[in-house]
């Protein structure tokens, strides 16, 4: 019983979900056992953004500090593979499965191959 406990309190100091405090200016600050700020963020390349206030994020605690791994995610309606990307107004970019791209609501599909429906 007490190495479970052990190995309890220890994953959950690797992680915590923290609620942003603060958010302006590209500075944000959560709180979960204490206070963070300044802490580096983690995404895919290319892909920047910052938390909103009121916001849950993601810390992961390792060897060289806090990174904020990201938010909570809900991937209902969603296909393997596809990626949705949501901005705090309700504005959306969907990158569906089938090389469809949604922007707000507006599909643009994919160009037609050129050989597409033709004998060789």
């Amino acid at each position: 019983m007490l190495l479970d406990g052990l190995l309890e309190r220890r994953r959950e100091e690797e992680s915590a979900l923290a609620q942003v405090s603060y958010s302006e200016d590209g500075q944000w600050g959560a709180v979960a056992d204490q206070e963070y700020r300044y802490r580096p963020m983690v995404a895919p390349g290319g892909y920047a953004w910052c938390p909103s206030q009121g916001e849950e994020v993601l810390l992961l605690r390792t060897g060289s500090g806090e990174f904020c791994a990201g938010v909570p995610g809900d991937p209902q309606g969603l296909a393997p593979g596809e990626v949705r990307i949501s901005g705090p107004a309700g504005s959306y970019i969907w990158l569906k499965a089938d090389g469809t791209v949604v922007i707000n609501g507006q599909a643009f599909q994919p160009p037609a191959e050129e050989n597409q429906g033709t004998e060789g």
